[in-house]
């Protein structure tokens, strides 16, 4: 009894120490807000997919796809530098959210024109060119959602985490009615852009709450040029990623049709159900990473291994058991209009490997400001995407594209040995 004591002890001292119990907590919240808006949106889009069909679910889905391409420009790559200049520089959080905002609202408005411009000019003339319009418009109100940042900087997600489900509660209860009532594809791009919104709305009654006034917030030129000159490098890697993991559905419309879009989409959305977990282990540990470089870095490099096999073990393992169940999957989420999807979910669901390694590797070249490497890696990642795209969707249709998104999302990582500074950095990782 007494050894059992001691032992308990001895973890409430050594292990769950303040600073681990407040990312520990962090973490749970963000585990919270995806896995129930993930289940709540999962619910919706099924309904959706199912009542739309193939064919105009591919419609709205090349809609959103085609916005997307022209998304880094409106985001600038800035999220990741402010990110990790809130966690340096929280005396100046002023300054620097007020300087990235003020940044994004400049370029989403530059970019909703450009997006638009290019619709007129390549996409047909249907209803995706309306549709493209509408959801052009959410690049100016995701601007605000930076303000989210700061709460990340801090490992305070409790409250954005749970406004963020009432908003995904309320965006999908929307697009259900809709659906219900027939209103079409045009509506339900309306709430598509009513999701920024929402958030906006949510993010500055949450800022003023803890942090102040927005009115608090300023510009400020120096610290803006700084930003730009540290995400400029990322503007190009978002370029490339968002071409990469875009361009394929744009290119099915193009070389097959609307209902071929619809059917890449469901296996899609099947493979990435279970990436939301990488994405919410890095972000919520990226700031103890940064804390280890600046003590030590034995702990540095012995949290990046970990978190390297963790992602890798994971995304594996994840692969693995939705291969074996990718029929049932697709029949019990969308239904048997969808069952020609399934060798696409076979192949596509191993690109979450190559995912969430290109993840782990963005985190590390930020906080060792090497941004550079980033867009390097990125470009060889799409370069090998379009090239493989515009030689297998011919001849192999969906599949084609499949297999052609696997190997590029193992690209930037592999590409990334060819540098030697980086290749240097993961050295250190595995020998820690």
């Amino acid at each position: 009894m007494g050894n059992i004591t001691s032992i308990i002890s001895y973890i409430k001292e050594k292990i769950i120490q303040p600073g681990v119990r407040k990312h520990t907590k962090n973490i749970g919240w963000m585990f919270f807000a995806r896995i129930a808006t993930m289940v709540v949106t999962f619910i919706a889009t099924t309904y959706i997919a199912r009542h739309l069909g193939p064919k105009n679910y591919g419609e709205l889905s090349y809609a959103i796809s085609f916005t997307s391409i022209f998304s880094f420009l409106a985001s600038l790559g800035i999220d990741q530098i402010l990110y990790r200049d809130l966690i340096k520089y929280p005396e100046k959080r002023n300054e620097y959210l007020g300087s990235a905002i003020s940044l994004r609202v400049l370029a989403s408005i530059v970019t909703s024109a450009i997006c638009v411009g290019a619709a007129f000019l390549f996409s047909s003339k249907d209803v995706s060119l309306l549709l493209i319009f509408i959801i052009s418009l959410t690049y100016f109100f995701s601007s605000f959602q930076l303000l989210s940042t700061e709460f990340q900087a801090d490992s305070n997600s409790k409250y954005p985490s749970i406004f963020s489900f009432f908003v995904v509660l309320i965006l999908n209860i929307l697009k259900i009615t809709v659906v219900v009532f027939d209103k079409g594809v045009i509506y339900l791009a309306g709430i598509i852009l009513l999701e920024p919104i929402l958030y906006s709305i949510a993010y500055f009654y949450l800022r003023t709450k803890f942090y102040g006034t927005i009115n608090k917030l300023k510009f400020n030129k120096t610290i803006a040029i700084s930003i730009l000159k540290d995400s400029f490098p990322l503007i190009f890697a978002s370029a490339f990623y968002v071409i990469y993991a875009r361009i394929d559905q744009v290119m099915i419309k193009y070389m097959l049709d609307a209902t071929s879009v619809g059917l890449y989409d469901a296996a899609v959305r099947i493979s990435e159900l279970s990436y939301f977990v990488p994405n919410i282990i890095v972000a919520a540990l990226f700031p103890a990473i940064i804390n280890a470089k600046k003590s030590s870095d034995e702990l540095y490099y012995k949290r990046l291994k970990k978190l390297l096999y963790s992602l890798a073990i994971m995304s594996t393992l994840i692969a693995i058991v939705t291969t074996f169940l990718s029929r049932e999957l697709i029949l019990i989420i969308f239904g048997a209009k969808f069952i020609e999807a399934l060798p696409v979910l076979r192949i596509y669901v191993w690109s979450n490997i190559g995912a969430a390694l290109n993840l782990f590797v963005q985190q590390v070249l930020v906080a060792e400001n090497l941004t550079k490497h980033i867009s390097v890696t990125t470009f060889c990642g799409m370069i090998v995407n379009v090239v493989l795209n515009i030689y297998l969707i011919p001849k192999y249709g969906m599949v084609g594209a499949a297999f052609a998104s696997f190997i590029s999302y193992l690209v930037p990582f592999l590409s990334l040995l060819l540098l030697r500074r980086a290749r240097l950095i993961v050295f250190n990782i595995l020998k820690s």
